[in-house]
């Protein structure tokens, strides 16, 4: 246990010192936001993954695997299939409109200047963003408590509570400290500790030899693949997790922030071969657990993962591991954190308060990070949820309210400012009331909810009074190709050198 705790402290050092680093370099709200638009694609792709494969992709999707295994591929699939349309339907044209409308840090405020509503004039739709935000974000972070504190529970043989409330600690304080290139910089080792764990405890499990009885009869478990014995509603349910992709706020965040738009075609590949990876190896822990886990209290069974490394692992690497999973934890609940404060300060605060300076909304944001961390740990202390639960909620809020109106401002010129609100706002609303009272029993509220927005935005489009300056930016916008005014640093010319 001590040579696990060392390599895990030694990790979380490695952290902090990449943490004070960002916080050195952190000077505007530009480059707390968005890295000052900075990231080369490998970094992005690195980043995006680390956030958006978080800790339900180690703990709860082997879990998933483990007992229901079709359900989990139609997930996967469609997961890296809407990964891949966000990728080349949205980045590139997110990357260079929202450079070109006023370096929109934000998506509100991307939203309030695609629809010539910015300033005070586009503060509804800035509010029902908000709104959206934090109401699925506080969801989305208290998943990645509840699984920090999981695996401190673990690691220190604590109570849950106590555990949770460490993990809170250490997720908070590293978001209010480093803002986004910090948590960029070090998504990259995350999203590389990631793939050393679901690549190498699968591994591990392949190459020894199992049990003559395992501890579960290999008759209690359904199918490996068939679709027919869960349903035309369930395939589809599980497939469309993909629609959340296309607008989900902290992936997307990420095409803002590469240098350059040329970058994402080996952007696209880089994170594409990485997410199969991270799939295939995931999928492989819940498979071949069927052969030496026992399930335990945890009805979620989402400590199958820590589980398996006590088995396969050496103390020293299990340390590694659980660095990895922490690693993976703190990749999206800082994200997450990151998001909600810039939507309070930038959304809301600096269109009402236009004097306020950038360091004055910078030190916002980092408070707001406090109290979202209080409230989202507050949630999560009253237990009920596990933390795939939570993610799917967050994930179908975020995904409807932001997927379908961002689609339309990028390719519809009768986009409207009327059609945002109400996509942003049935998006998210729509998700609530679908989650309590489903259209079909077991259909995933995010595919009814995304396609309430689309519906309004489309109708607002067709008969709501025309909106001049909303179709002015669109046309201002595809005047000039996508790389037109935008630097790319791979052929700059080299400095002149002066005598």
């Amino acid at each position: 246990m001590t040579s696990t705790i060392v390599v895990f402290v030694l990790y979380m050092t490695a952290v902090a010192a990449i943490t004070y680093y960002g916080w050195r370099q952190t000077i505007t709200i530009s480059d707390y936001v968005l890295g000052g638009r900075t990231l080369s694609p490998f970094s992005a792709a690195m980043s995006a993954g680390a956030s958006n494969m978080s800790g339900y992709m180690m703990l709860s999707f082997p879990a998933l695997t483990y007992q229901h295994s079709t359900e989990a591929f139609l997930m996967s699939i469609g997961l890296l299939v809407g990964q891949y349309v966000s990728i080349v339907a949205v980045g590139p044209r997110l990357r260079v409109y929202s450079e070109r409308l006023n370096d929109s840090q934000t998506l509100p405020i991307f939203l309030s200047e695609r629809t010539g509503h910015t300033g005070r004039d586009g503060w509804l739709l800035r509010v029902a963003c908000a709104l959206s935000l934090l109401v699925f974000m506080l969801l989305y972070v208290a998943s990645g408590l509840l699984a920090g504190g999981k695996l401190f529970s673990s690691l220190f043989d604590v109570p849950l509570t106590y555990a949770i409330i460490l993990g809170t600690v250490i997720i908070g304080v590293y978001t209010l400290v480093g803002g986004f290139l910090a948590i960029s910089w070090t998504d990259v080792l995350q999203s590389l500790m990631m793939v050393f764990i679901l690549i190498g405890l699968p591994l591990a499990m392949f190459f020894t030899e199992a049990p003559e009885v395992p501890p579960v009869s290999p008759d209690d478990f359904p199918p490996l693949f068939d679709v027919t014995a869960i349903g035309w509603v369930a395939v589809i349910s599980w497939l469309s997790w993909g629609l959340g992709y296309i607008g989900l706020p902290h992936s997307v965040m990420r095409y803002k922030a590469m240098r350059c738009v040329s970058d994402f075609p080996v952007f696209r590949d880089t994170l594409m071969i990485w997410s199969v990876l991270i799939f295939i190896g995931s999928m492989g822990i819940g498979l071949l657990a069927r052969q030496w886990f026992t399930p335990g209290d945890d009805a979620s069974m989402e400590d199958l993962t820590l589980q398996m490394l006590d088995v396969f692992f050496n103390p020293w690497l299990i340390g590694l591991a659980l660095a990895a999973i922490m690693a993976a934890v703190m990749s999206t609940a800082d994200s997450q954190l990151l998001l909600a404060s810039v939507s309070i300060s930038e959304d809301l605060l600096a269109p009402a308060f236009p004097d306020m300076t950038s360091d004055q909304r910078l030190w916002v944001s980092r408070l707001v990070v406090l109290l979202i961390t209080v409230f989202s740990l507050l949630l999560v202390l009253q237990g009920g949820n596990s933390i795939l639960s939570l993610v799917t909620y967050a994930w179908a809020g975020l995904g409807a309210a932001f997927g379908p109106v961002l689609l339309f401002a990028l390719y519809w010129r009768r986009f409207n400012y009327i059609g945002a609100i109400a996509g942003v706002f049935l998006g998210g609303a729509g998700t609530i009331l679908f989650h309590h009272f489903p259209p079909i029993e077991g259909l995933y509220e995010l595919l009814p909810a995304f396609a309430l927005s689309a519906l309004a935005i489309w109708l607002c489009g067709l008969f709501a009074p025309q909106d001049r300056p909303a179709e002015e930016v669109f046309d201002e916008l595809i005047a000039e190709p996508l790389w037109a005014g935008i630097e790319d640093p791979k052929q700059s010319p080299a400095p002149v050198e002066q005598n």
